[in-house]
This record gives structure tokens, C-alpha cells and sequence, in this order.
């Protein structure tokens, strides 16, 4: 047979002969960063001393040879990773090595937080919409351009429908409101100023940031006293200022001043029960919000 071993490159070395796995360089290498590391609260010398004693099979400290049986065989899956911790924490994080992402505690930590904050903001946004006089079947004026005159116009819309799913704690719910205007056209509409409905003068607020990137602030901005409690407590962030006009705030908007949609009519009938795959707080999208903080992402990138 053709002898192929002045054709194998090492990886690591970049000499002839061999490759990565018998490299001997690569092998003193774990041994130096086993030593090295000795002593770290991080799992840096387990893994380097594991690796050095299983290709050079003697005890790192005695430097005895090990019987095969002993040496701790290395995982199919020796790299296994959270891609949750690794975002949260950056790339190559210590903290994500030696677990996934479908058994991270955090991730179910964080999760729970989410929803827990989601449905009671979910529920306080129920209660107040009616109060507000944004019951069902309540009237607005929708601006939209009109096909059929070729020019932009205001036409009557009743809203027949909320869309829970659009209703988050981290999202400004743009088409939060489902409506049938007089065309019999289906047009989906933000959710206006409401009063909080157990903190008298407070409103009805949201973080100002959609983006996954923004939960560790977000958590960090609900749970900090210094930043006075809930996002339920206080005028929203993040509001388009035209949204009085777009809604109507039964007259003025109480915090950007202005009129009103004057096509505005209120109505206090009382919406149906919050869904129950929504009332826990979750929901499609709350589903892609943790989706992007837990995909596979190329460490090349």
C-alpha cells in the first residue's frame, strides 16, 4: 500500500507526518495550560488536564501511566454549549460549556420572569381598556390611503378584536387593535394611552426596546428600586407622538399635549377574557424573542 504520511499536515503544528490528534506539541501544550490553570475557579484545568491525560495516558501529577479503563472517555458531544449563556455572556463563555441550551437554568429562570411580567401587564391592559372607554366595538378614525379616490382619507373603523399576541411588555403592540373599517376592510391599529388600573395617576408603560439585545437592561430596570419599581408604574417609552391622534385620548394626550382622533367614539363594553394560550404571558412572539437569544450562531461571525 502507498505510504500517505509525508502527505498529512498537523493543524496545530503544521508539520508532516501527522495530524492534530497525535500532535506531541498540542499535548505539552494541555499539559503547560493544565498546570497553568490549577488552582481556577473556572473549569479550564478539568478540561485541559482531562485532554492531556488522555492522549498522553500518564497522571498528570505522578506522571504514572493510566490504564485505558481509567481515563474518562470524551463526549461525542465534547463541545457542548449553551447558545443561550454564550449570548448572554459572550462567546466562549466558561459559563456555557457543559450544558444546552434545552437544559440551562437561567434560560428557564429568565423565561418565567418574562412571562410572569408579560401576563400581568397583559391583565392590567385588559381591565383598562374598557375603563378608558376602548371597549369593544369602540370607534376610531383610520388615516389610509384610498385606492379607489387616489388620495389619502380618514374613514371610520370599529374595533372588533385585540390581539394579545401583540400585547408585550417588551413591544409597543402596533396592530394591537383589530378593526373593520367602512370599507369592510380589516385594519390593525397601536394600543392608545391607558391609566394604570391600580395606581392612581400612573400609566400604563412599556420598555422602549423590541429587541432581544435590551433584556438584560429591561430586567435590570424592573428589578432595580432605584429606577422606582414596574413598567406598570409611569408614562410609557417609546410612543409614536402621533398616537392621540391616530387612537384619541378622549380630548387631549396627558403627556405630549395635541388633539384627539376626533372621529373617536368610547365605548365600556368589556372585552372577552384574555385567551388562555395568552394569559400566562406567552405567545408567538414572545417565542421568537427568546428564539433569537437561543440560536445556533457561527463563532466566526
Amino acid at each position: 500500500m502507498p505510504n500517505y504520511s509525508d502527505t498529512v499536515r498537523c493543524s496545530y503544528c503544521g508539520n508532516r507526518g501527522h495530524n492534530k490528534a497525535s500532535c506531541e506539541q498540542l499535548t505539552e501544550r494541555y499539559k503547560e495550560l493544565a498546570i497553568e490553570y490549577k488552582g481556577s475557579n473556572d473549569h479550564s484545568h478539568s478540561f485541559y488536564r482531562r485532554e492531556y491525560e488522555r492522549r498522553s495516558k500518564l497522571n498528570l501529577d505522578t506522571g504514572e501511566p493510566i490504564k485505558k479503563k481509567d481515563i474518562k472517555p470524551r463526549r461525542k458531544n465534547k463541545q457542548a454549549t449553551c447558545s443561550y449563556c454564550n449570548y448572554i455572556k459572550g462567546d466562549d463563555s466558561y459559563q456555557a460549556i457543559g450544558h444546552t441550551r434545552r437544559t440551562c437554568s437561567q434560560l428557564k429562570e429568565d423565561k418565567a420572569w418574562l412571562l410572569a411580567v408579560n401576563a400581568q401587564h397583559r391583565k392590567n391592559v385588559h381591565t383598562a381598556l374598557s375603563r378608558d372607554g376602548y371597549g369593544k366595538g369602540f370607534m376610531l378614525g383610520v388615516h389610509a390611503w384610498d385606492s379607489d379616490c387616489h388620495e389619502w382619507a380618514t374613514r371610520i373603523s370599529i374595533a372588533t378584536k385585540i390581539d394579545w399576541n401583540e400585547v408585550n411588555v417588551f413591544d409597543n403592540g402596533e396592530d394591537a387593535i383589530v378593526s373593520r373599517s367602512s370599507t369592510q376592510s380589516i385594519v390593525k391599529s397601536p394600543l392608545p394611552y391607558l391609566r394604570h388600573p391600580e395606581i392612581d395617576g400612573a400609566w400604563i408603560r412599556r420598555f422602549s426596546s423590541p429587541s432581544p439585545e435590551s433584556f438584560w437592561r429591561m430586567k435590570e430596570f424592573q428589578t432595580d428600586g432605584s429606577n422606582g419599581a414596574a413598567f406598570d408604574s409611569g408614562r410609557w417609552w417609546g410612543v409614536s407622538k402621533d398616537r392621540d391622534y391616530r387612537i384619541g385620548t378622549k380630548g387631549v394626550d396627558p403627556v405630549l399635549g395635541g388633539g384627539a382622533n376626533t372621529a373617536y367614539s368610547a365605548s365600556g363594553s368589556a372585552w372577552g377574557e384574555i385567551p388562555a394560550e395568552y394569559a400566562n404571558g406567552d405567545g408567538k412572539y414572545v417565542k421568537e424573542y427568546f428564539k433569537s437569544m437561543t440560536a445556533k450562531r457561527s463563532k466566526w461571525v
